[in-house]
């Protein structure tokens, strides 16, 4: 890598993992490449992450903590974090994960600054945590057709293993904040989808995502929440038309989970 190394603004969003923050912001203090700052943006949270926060930040000045006044969701605190972020590059961090290459960034960076305009995205391999304290290695096999895979869903795209370009995000106009779900899923969709953007999987491992709380994944399980997803997936597939009426099958994907969700919303009313 060249004597100036490009300054990355490492973005976490977190509401109430206090008891989790820790873990992940020490994961990325322990990054070999050292021109980096945090951006951490509290959505809200009423636990003591601002304490957890203040005495990281004692020991180190890159921690740049934001909080929202109340809980705004994820979307809005993503956006808040890249209004704050000076960094050429911009990577992502869950409160609730960690990263296990300490030399994750540094490699990122350099696949970046070797590559063409058209690369939007840098991610990896990731090890997944189950609560049992298990794990799985997960080596992921990108599809031939990348575009009609990501309309369909993402399950290959790890958000706290994404490098990305700042200026990219913002031509974007940052994560919607009409979607209640699939935030980080549909910035790939339209990075993949809008922009013609090229993704680089980087073989190694890089990252622990743990599965330990059933709160990473939305669970359908009442009426409120299969409105909401009946409405995500009209949305996208209004937002996405175009590229749906090329890609049938990607259409087709979704007006099935839209029927199948219908009918579990009339089996909650009868």
């Amino acid at each position: 890598m060249g004597d100036i190394e490009p300054l990355v603004s490492v973005n976490l969003t977190t509401y109430n993992r206090a008891h989790l923050l820790h873990r992940a912001i020490k994961s990325v203090l322990n990054q070999a490449y050292k021109n980096l700052e945090i951006i951490i943006v509290d959505d809200g949270s009423d636990d003591n992450t601002y304490e957890v926060l203040e005495n990281l930040g004692k020991n180190d000045n890159r921690i740049n903590y934001i909080k929202h006044a109340k809980n705004r969701g994820n979307a809005a605190a993503r956006n808040t974090a890249l209004k704050n972020s000076s960094g050429e590059y911009i990577a992502f961090m869950d409160d609730d994960d960690e990263w296990i290459d300490p030399h994750k960034i540094e490699k990122q960076i350099s696949i970046f600054l070797n590559s063409n305009d058209k690369l939007g995205i840098v991610c990896s391999n990731v090890r997944v945590i189950f609560a049992n304290n298990t794990y799985k290695e997960r080596y992921i096999d990108f599809p031939r057709n990348l575009r009609a895979h990501i309309l369909k869903h993402n399950g290959i795209i790890y958000s706290p293993t994404v490098m990305t370009k700042r200026k990219l995000l913002e031509a974007l106009g940052g994560f919607d904040e009409n979607l209640k779900r699939g935030i980080d899923s549909d910035f790939y969709r339209s990075c993949i989808i809008r922009k013609k953007c090229e993704v680089y999987l980087l073989e190694d491992i890089t990252t622990n995502i743990y599965e330990r709380k059933s709160d990473r994944i939305t669970i359908i399980d009442n009426k409120e929440k299969i409105i909401e997803a009946i409405k995500a997936h009209l949305y996208l597939i209004k937002k996405y038309l175009i590229s749906f009426i090329f890609i049938p099958r990607a259409f087709s994907y979704r007006l099935k989970l839209i029927l199948k969700l219908s009918l579990k919303y009339i089996k909650t009313i009868i």
